[in-house]
């Protein structure tokens, strides 16, 4: 096989693998919605996708970050298309707190939550349909359909959370094309058009504000695949040179610089296909910018991508001068896709933590009035007091440290604590509520900065990474050091259905239930200095913590196991309630369950 049969063999192969891709999304059963603009061009804001673990419609904002993606679902009851919407786009999409927005029946109208018909549907013809109708070209795999806003009803949106303006006719808002459905809809069943058509009207006017232009714009770039696509022409290229027994080129300009332009086409074709394949995931909700950017970081940023492109240089010349032309084109590809690189990835270096730095003041220092000028505990009446002492080992797999400290309570000040707590003083307000309040009253914190004291000291003397710090936090609070109870089993809180203890409280009776043993952690970890927030669901408390530094090697070994994201920060799961559980070990069975999130810091 010569060279000429090698590049037509990789190209057709690319051809077969997009070709095959582009059958598999039109088969997958969803529709996909855009809105019109100004200027008459639809552009796409979102989709709506059967899952299966829930037998529901998601509704998903695309135009957002990955967290906000999730909007709603729809579902049928009395023979109506629900459409239930998050009050707040902008909120995680870990929270299914939804309300109904409004409903879709049989034939296509789109009513609100106040039953007042807001539009209608119909199809690329413009007769009212949910089928929607397709096109000859594209075998009529997709069915295209069209949303219209009634003459009058963007008063009636506004008035149930849309904008401000009247219209005075009907007006095309948006369009929606569904794919993985070959016929017409099936009578009396609500198509996926149906759906989507009346999340693209009931969404409009709560849809939160689109990325602006700077950050919309990398989505469409060819700066951060340049490098990939000159990985994967090596490849390529180390199979034509080792198939290759004759090179083709192009005869009107010469054997050598035919074969030159020809290679660097091809390259820029790869590069081309990489940049397709970077913006039809991001399209389907699945981007893969964060997978470039740390390739393009781990491959070489600031002095390590400047000795690359001097070697590559060098062997050019050596290629040029002195051996011939066979690996000109694979250089130029190297040299296009590192000065690329170069000039717009970011060389701001990785991070990596080997140990721990001086905590933050805030609980590294010694706390005035509350400790004494050695760092101890302000003294007490002994016949007041009570000493606890604990034990607990670091649950990891590359190191071992254990812990064993004791800690001197003031049981006259500890009386006044349960006293003061929320959920004995205001035992009727929520729990979110109360939560928060326990926090916010949770003043003396001496004892937890002599923990931490010690935990630093220990785990800088042990050369412990970050993670490792954060774990053996989290294990002072796991069983058995802080065993499992519940409320109305503890005497010593009254045998209250549902009480969360103070982190002295809980500290001092060494055991809690969830949200006991959660509150505790979360203010270790806060008082520390790391992102902390509280989480719950129906039935448990947890804890979510993220790195101090975004860029933190230890993040590199658990992302994508994080649970939220929020400014830049990746939080992951802490488990509290028994032993041997791990920062990012998941307990709970979906990241759905999730209800509430309190960041404390």
């Amino acid at each position: 096989m010569n060279m000429i049969s090698s590049m037509i063999a990789i190209l057709s192969l690319l051809a077969v693998v997009s070709l095959v891709m582009s059958l598999i999304r039109l088969f997958r059963k969803k529709a996909t919605a855009s809105y019109i603009g100004e200027d008459g061009r639809f552009r796409r804001f979102g989709n709506v996708m059967y899952d299966i673990s829930s037998d529901r419609f998601h509704l998903k904002d695309t135009n957002q970050p990955v967290p906000n993606r999730y909007q709603g679902y729809s579902n049928v009851e009395n023979g109506l298309a629900l459409i239930n919407l998050r009050d707040d786009p902008s909120q995680s999409s870990l929270s299914e707190q939804v309300s109904l927005a409004g409903y879709v029946d049989l034939a296509g109208n789109i009513y609100g939550k106040s039953h007042n018909l807001l539009g209608y549907i119909t199809d690329a013809k413009g007769r009212p349909s949910i089928s929607g109708s397709g096109k000859w070209y594209e075998l009529w795999l997709r069915k295209h359909s069209y949303v219209y806003l009634k003459a009058g009803a963007e008063a009636v949106l506004e008035s149930e959370g849309g904008s401000d303006g009247q219209v005075a006719q009907d007006v095309c808002v948006a369009k929606v094309v569904e794919t993985g459905r070959l016929f017409k809809a099936k009578p009396n069943v609500y198509t996926v058009t149906s759906r989507a058509g009346a999340f693209a009207l009931l969404y409009k006017n709560r849809q939160a504000p689109p990325p602006d232009e700077e950050h919309a714009l990398p989505s469409a770039t060819w700066k951060d695949t340049a490098l990939m696509a000159s990985f994967i022409y090596a490849f390529i290229y180390a199979i034509f040179y080792l198939t290759n027994t004759t090179p083709f080129t192009l005869p009107a300009l010469g054997e050598q610089i035919g074969f030159l332009v020809v290679m660097l086409l091809v390259y820029f074709l790869i590069w081309a296909l990489v940049r397709q394949f970077k913006i039809e995931k991001a399209l389907t909700g699945d981007g893969i910018d964060d997978f470039l950017m740390l390739f393009n970081r781990n491959t070489g940023v600031g002095g390590l991508t400047n000795l690359i492109i001097i070697f590559t240089v060098c062997s050019l010349l050596v290629s040029v001068f002195l051996y011939g032309s066979d690996f000109i084109p694979l250089q130029l590809a190297v040299l296009i896709g590192v000065m690329v690189n170069r000039r717009f990835i970011t060389s701001a270096p990785w991070e990596v933590v080997t140990h721990f730095e001086e905590e933050p003041e805030d609980w590294d220092s010694e706390d005035e009035g509350e400790e004494d000028a050695d760092g101890e505990e302000p003294s007490v009446d002994p016949e007041m007091s009570r000493t606890v002492q604990y034990e607990w080992t670091l649950d990891s797999s590359y190191n071992s440290l254990k812990g064993e400290l004791e800690l001197t309570f003031d049981l006259e000040k500890l009386s006044a604590l349960r006293a003061n707590n929320p959920f004995r003083t205001s035992p009727g307000n929520m729990f979110r509520d109360n939560i928060a309040e326990l926090f916010r009253r949770n003043e003396d914190k001496s004892r937890m900065h002599k923990l931490l004291r010690y935990i630093n000291r220990e785990c800088r003397e042990a050369g412990l990474s970050q993670l490792e710090k954060m774990q053996f936090i989290l294990d002072f609070v796991q069983a058995p050091n802080i065993s499992y109870e519940y409320d109305n089993k503890c005497d010593e809180i009254g045998n209250m259905r549902e009480y969360a203890r103070f982190p002295d409280e809980t500290m001092f009776d060494k055991r809690g239930d969830c949200d006991c043993k959660a509150a505790l952690a979360a203010a270790l970890f806060a008082e520390a200095g790391f992102k902390t927030a509280y989480i719950t669901t129906m039935t448990h408390a947890a804890v979510a913590v993220a790195f101090k530094e975004q860029s933190s090697a230890d993040l590199l070994r658990i992302c994508g196991d994080e649970i939220i994201s929020k400014d830049g920060y990746l939080y992951f799961f802490c488990e509290t309630t028994g032993d041997n559980f791990r920062i990012g070990d998941l307990t709970i069975s979906s990241k759905n369950e999730i209800q509430d999130i309190l960041y404390l810091n």
